[in-house]
């Protein structure tokens, strides 16, 4: 039996077209002609499996065979549902990467070891200050002299060692933990005028981790539920757009964001501490955080941003998943675009030109073709530091700062905002000219400026204009349920579908109504 089913199936491919006179034995029951119509119940399991991710219901199928197709209406009802927008969130995860939990926004000196029991939380680095080296306190109850100072007590090896205190941690509030006394101190501002909730108050004896612990990080369980909140942030603005089936470019241009209690804290408490992620200045308004507290893991409320937001574009998990301005700018134009940038197959050719060695990546050999695109849409985020996520306001750093000019081409000392958001030091004297200036400005063209001002929002709004970004969306929406790459003779049908995604101001639900009850999706095995 097996043999014949062989021989039947390689006659098939053998014979090409068949009609009834020429096929007297059956063999279109075995061969089916290329690409027919699925029946109507399995049409129905795969719609409803690419639009909610799970099979029909028995009335559902009752209901699609009593009519002889697939209602419309319960086309509808499904792209309505929640579990459309969850299956869209998710394809959309794809698109974006936007799980940041592998990242640590905190450095050693906020970090606290130990384990609040047996072994009391202290913080390594500032101990060198407090106790005159990186050890921990004295497993034993603090005290205080006359004048409210902590006692310490001098080791063989010439360090001052205090004891703990019972603290109610903000991971845990309902507990207490053990924690070195000077790591726990709650001053806001110490004796010598410190700021105790910045970079800062953590090389001061005088400063601690702030009330309940606010301004350190405690275990690995404390950071989690911060990267994941920042990575939820950015599906819930999606899923806010899919479920009110608002304009897809709202994803580039809305300004409303959402918190939780990790968020929150963090934005509260924990901005300004030392970082190797800069989060400042703080691209969130803090005054309209809520009052939650951190363990409000599952309460979500959402906040108005300013002006300068491009909705996912400028959210933090965005930003800190693609941490330099050309990953940004070439993630939108992979993601939405469908244009990625990629060296041609033969590779690059070596050159000894003296453009080689040009840190202008727009003069060089073999980078020039990519990056003369790559740099002037890289400058839409100009305003939105690299390794980080804050948001450098005109105001306050205009692209040409006098003082770190001034000390750029002296001997002064720069400040700590001119050496991290401006270029004060050249490799070359070709970065001479832009001493004092604003980093994205460096090699920044004349016509590229006002890019570096407009943001990211300008660039969105712009590929929506010429066509790309609605054509790349349709693209890879049809890609997504047809779980293959357009065919060449499908790009018409790729071109319609573009005019009625624009046409429908721009509706997601609709471009996935309309490629579902294509005949090319039914014809789909």
């Amino acid at each position: 039996m097996l043999r014949r089913v062989l021989v039947l199936l390689i006659f098939c491919v053998l014979a090409g077209p068949r009609t009834a006179a020429s096929d007297p034995i059956g063999l279109d029951q075995v061969c089916p002609d290329d690409d027919p119509e699925v029946s109507l119940t399995r049409h129905l399991r795969e719609l409803s499996l690419d639009l909610r991710g799970t099979v029909p219901t028995v009335e559902e199928y009752e209901d699609a065979i009593a009519q002889g197709e697939v209602p419309e209406s319960l086309i509808d009802e499904w792209l309505a549902s929640q579990e459309f927008v969850d299956r869209t969130v998710r394809r959309h995860r794809a698109l974006l990467w936007n799980n940041v939990t592998n990242i640590d926004l905190f450095n050693n000196s906020v970090v606290l070891s130990g384990n609040g029991n047996n072994t009391p939380y202290w913080r390594r680095n500032p101990a060198v200050f407090s106790r005159g080296e990186r050890v921990p306190c004295l497993d034993e109850p603090a005290q205080w002299d006359d004048e409210g100072r902590i006692v310490t007590t001098l080791q063989d090896d010439g360090t001052r060692l205090e004891g703990w205190v019972d603290v109610a941690p903000y991971w845990a509030p309902e507990t207490t933990v053990r924690v070195c006394a000077f790591d726990a101190q709650e001053t806001q501002v110490s004796a010598s005028g410190t700021q105790c909730a910045t970079s800062d108050g953590f090389g001061d004896p005088g400063c601690g981790c702030g009330p309940n612990l606010a301004w350190c990080r405690g275990n690995a369980m404390t950071v989690r539920p911060l990267m994941e909140a920042m990575g939820r942030d950015v599906e819930l603005r999606i899923a806010d757009i899919l479920a009110e089936d608002g304009s897809y470019l709202d994803l580039f241009t809305g300004r409303v964001a959402y918190v939780n209690g990790p968020l929150t804290h963090f934005w509260k408490h924990q901005l300004n501490v030392p970082a190797g992620i800069r989060m400042t200045p703080s691209p969130i308004p803090v005054e309209q955080l809520p009052d939650l507290e951190f363990t409000d893991v599952d309460t979500w409320v959402p906040i108005q941003l300013g002006q300068e937001h491009a909705g996912i574009l400028t959210s933090p998990a965005y930003l800190l998943r693609f941490q330099t301005r050309r990953s940004r700018a070439n993630r939108f134009f992979t993601a939405f675009m469908c244009q990625p940038f990629q060296p041609p197959d033969s590779g690059l050719e070596a050159s000894d030109d003296e453009s080689s060695y040009s840190l202008d990546l727009q003069q060089r050999d073999g980078c020039k073709y990519c990056h003369a695109l790559l740099e002037p849409s890289a400058a839409y985020w100009g305003r939105w530091p690299e390794t980080g996520a804050g948001y450098l306001n005109p105001e306050e750093f205009p692209g040409l700062r006098e003082d770190c000019h001034r000390c750029a081409t002296s001997s002064l000392s720069c400040s700590d905002a001119c050496n991290t958001y401006y270029l004060t030091s050249t490799l070359t004297p070709e970065q001479t000219p832009y001493l004092g200036m604003l980093q994205a400005f460096e090699f920044r063209r004349e016509d590229h400026v006002p890019n570096i001002e407009a943001g990211p929002k300008a660039l969105a709004l712009s590929v929506a204009v010429d066509g790309r970004l609605p054509e790349c969306v349709s693209r890879t929406a049809v890609s997504w349920l047809l779980g293959r790459d357009v065919l060449p003779e499908e790009e018409p049908w790729i071109d319609e579908l573009n005019r009625l995604f624009v046409a429908s101001d721009f509706s997601y639900r609709t471009l996935i109504k309309r490629i579902v009850e294509s005949p090319v999706y039914r014809t789909v095995q």
